[in-house]
């Protein structure tokens, strides 16, 4: 079957352990049983946009069992414009990643705003940002008022929405509130190791809403992919939150694996 990570990164972080050039990524994910993933730039998410999304695509390139989202920056804006025009059509490109926490902007940003109504949306790339409950330029609540301006574009809360700390209801309150019908969740985080939180989310947003992740290297993926296995999941919301969600996500997925 299928196993899909929607959210890896390549490049250096501040410890070696927790970088990775594509062979050691792929190395790590297939001893999960991963068979694809989607992978973005480390240096990207701190602001080297150019030098980060050029490795990264290099580095795709070299490994068929990998995509890449495009690292934007509303305040370097010009040379996201550039990278947006130059890569949308690459084949193996299948959407954009946003780090505001990491980048150092507001989520709601007028030049983020600008940059998707501009260029992004009318690419139909659907989007996968960095939310968690540490990061208050970046709150669940304020990505689905970002997805809220945005109704026709897909948009993915990594970290489940909430991240690592804070209350993990904070997500299910939200959502609740604003029931964002174009917001899907990716699973990449420690919380997902915390009794009953998949479970939990699963319950509020449905199991077509739920897309299994890692965010290797920073975290170890075989631990994920044995979390979901043992979830006590029904086939349907299984193969869902394995790859099903994924594709319907990032559609030019799909081309991709056919090529692979």
């Amino acid at each position: 079957m299928p196993l899909i990570d929607v959210h890896t990164h390549l490049g250096q972080f501040h410890c070696a352990d927790m970088s990775a050039d594509g062979e050691r990524l792929c190395t790590m994910l297939r001893l999960a049983g991963i068979t694809h993933a989607i992978s973005f730039s480390a240096e990207a998410c701190h602001g080297g946009i150019e030098l980060g999304n050029r490795y990264t695509l290099n580095q795709v390139e070299q490994q068929s069992m990998l995509s890449a989202l495009l690292v934007i920056h509303p305040h370097h804006y010009q040379n996201s414009v550039h990278l947006i025009r130059e890569f949308s059509d690459h084949p193996k490109v299948v959407g954009i990643k946003l780090h505001p926490h990491l980048g150092q902007y507001d989520v709601l940003d007028r030049d983020l705003l600008r940059l998707i109504d501009e260029e992004i949306g009318p690419r139909h790339l659907p989007v996968l940002s960095h939310v968690a409950n540490d990061a208050p330029n970046v709150r669940c609540d304020r990505f689905f008022e970002l997805a809220a301006r945005f109704p026709a574009l897909r948009f993915v809360a990594a970290h489940m929405g909430v991240g690592i700390l804070g209350l993990g209801d904070a997500v299910l309150d939200a959502w609740m509130d604003q029931r964002p019908e174009n917001v899907w969740f990716d699973l990449g985080t420690l919380r997902a190791f915390c009794s009953g939180a998949v479970l939990n989310l699963l319950n509020v947003v449905g199991e077509d809403k739920l897309c299994f992740a890692t965010d290797a290297p920073l975290y170890w993926p075989p631990a994920f992919a044995r979390t979901i296995e043992t979830l006590g999941l029904n086939k349907q919301a299984f193969e869902n939150i394995a790859w099903k969600n994924a594709l319907n996500v990032f559609p030019k997925l799909k081309n991709t694996l056919l090529l692979a």
